[in-house]
C-alpha cells in the first residue's frame, strides 16, 4: 500500500494527468493574420481529461493596442456545433470529479485525474498551472506578443477544426475584423476514461554542436534533452544582418522531423527562445517539442524553423541533429 501511494504521488508531481492519449500525425500550428494582428494556435496533448487545450500566440504588429476577449473565441469542429471556451471554474470542477482510478491510500485523497490533495499539494499546483496558462481578457500593446491556453469541450473529437477569434476591438470599443484560424488539425484523441500513465524515464541530455546557415541567419543546437514527456533543445540564433530578425512565425511553426518522417510539434508555452534577434547579434533559449521516442533509431532528426524574417526577406532555417 505504501508503494502504491508513492507511485501515485510521483505520477502527480511529474505532471502525469492520467488520461490515455494516442498521438496521431502531428500537424503544424494553424495561423491567420490581418492588418494588425497575427495568431497561431496548436493543440497540446497535456492529457487534461475531456478537454482540448489550444495554445494560442497573438502578436500585435499594428500601431495601437488591441483588446481581446477569449470568452468570445469559438471552436468550430469540421462537423458539429460551435463550442465556447470553458471557464477556469469549468476546468477545475472537472478535475474534482472522481475517475475510475481514484483510490484512497494511507490517508491520501485522490481526486479527478490522479490529483492528490493534502493542504497545498499537487492538486493545488495543478490548478495553479491551469490558472497560469489560461488566456485572459486584456489589451495587447503594439508590438507585444501574448501566449495562453484555451480549453474546449466539444461533443466529439474532430479531425479538423477552425478557431474563430471574435470580440477583437480597439481600446475605444470599435470592432476589429474577425480572425479565423483554419483548417487546424487535431493531433491527438482521447482513448477512454482517465487512467494511470507510465512513469517517465530518467532524462537523457546529450551535448552536440549542430549548426546551419541560411542567408544572414545561423542556427545552432548545443544540447538535446530527451524525456518521456518532452524533447528540449538549447538553441542559438545569430543574425549577421544590419536589421532586426523576427522569429515569431519560425517559432510558432517549429518542428522536429525524425528519420521516418514523423513530425513532433513545438510546445510554445514551454519554449523561451526570444522571437527577435537584433542586428549583428545573437539570442539563446530553449525550444520544447513533443517527446521523441527514447528507443534506438530516434536519431537523426531535423529541426526546422520556417518563416524567419529579416527585413523583407524570409528564410526557412533547418539543421540536422545527430546523436
Amino acid at each position: 500500500m505504501r508503494t502504491l501511494a508513492t507511485v501515485v504521488a510521483t505520477l502527480v508531481l511529474l505532471g502525469g494527468q492520467g488520461t490515455s492519449v494516442q498521438a496521431q500525425a502531428p500537424a503544424l500550428p494553424c495561423r491567420a493574420d490581418h492588418a494588425s494582428l497575427s495568431a497561431a494556435g496548436a493543440v497540446q496533448p497535456r492529457a487534461l481529461p475531456h478537454f482540448i487545450e489550444i495554445e494560442l500566440t497573438l502578436q500585435n504588429h499594428g500601431p495601437a493596442p488591441i483588446r481581446i476577449d477569449p470568452a468570445r473565441f469559438v471552436f468550430q469542429p469540421d462537423t458539429g456545433h460551435r463550442v465556447a471556451p470553458a471557464s477556469k471554474d469549468d476546468v477545475i470542477n472537472a478535475l474534482h470529479r472522481p475517475s475510475s482510478v481514484s483510490v484512497g491510500v494511507a490517508g491520501f485523497i485522490t481526486m479527478g485525474a490522479v490529483g492528490i490533495s493534502i493542504g497545498v499539494g499537487p492538486f493545488d499546483l495543478q490548478v495553479r498551472t491551469i490558472e497560469t496558462r489560461l488566456l485572459r481578457p486584456m489589451e495587447v500593446a503594439s508590438g507585444a506578443i501574448v501566449r495562453g491556453s484555451l480549453y474546449f469541450r466539444p461533443a466529439s473529437w474532430p479531425a479538423q477544426f477552425s478557431l474563430v477569434l471574435e470580440g477583437l476591438s480597439t481600446p475605444s470599443g470599435d470592432a476589429l475584423p474577425v480572425l479565423t484560424l483554419q483548417p487546424c488539425a487535431m493531433p491527438v484523441r482521447l482513448l477512454g476514461s482517465p487512467g494511470l500513465v507510465t512513469l517517465p524515464a530518467a532524462p537523457r541530455t546529450i551535448a552536440m554542436s549542430a549548426r546551419a546557415a541560411t542567408g544572414p541567419l545561423v542556427v545552432s543546437v548545443s544540447s538535446i534533452e530527451l524525456t518521456r514527456l518532452a524533447t528540449t533543445l538549447s538553441v542559438t540564433v545569430e543574425n549577421a544582418a544590419g536589421t532586426e530578425a523576427s522569429l515569431f512565425v519560425a517559432i510558432a511553426q517549429a518542428q522536429l522531423v525524425d528519420a521516418e518522417g514523423k513530425v513532433y510539434a513545438v510546445r510554445m508555452l514551454r519554449s523561451d527562445l526570444p522571437d527577435r534577434v537584433g542586428p549583428r547579434s545573437q539570442t539563446r533559449g530553449r525550444l520544447v517539442f513533443e517527446p521523441l521516442p527514447l528507443e534506438p533509431g530516434a536519431a537523426p532528426v531535423t529541426l526546422t524553423l520556417p518563416g524567419a524574417r529579416v527585413g523583407d526577406d524570409v528564410y526557412d532555417l533547418q539543421v540536422d541533429l545527430r546523436f
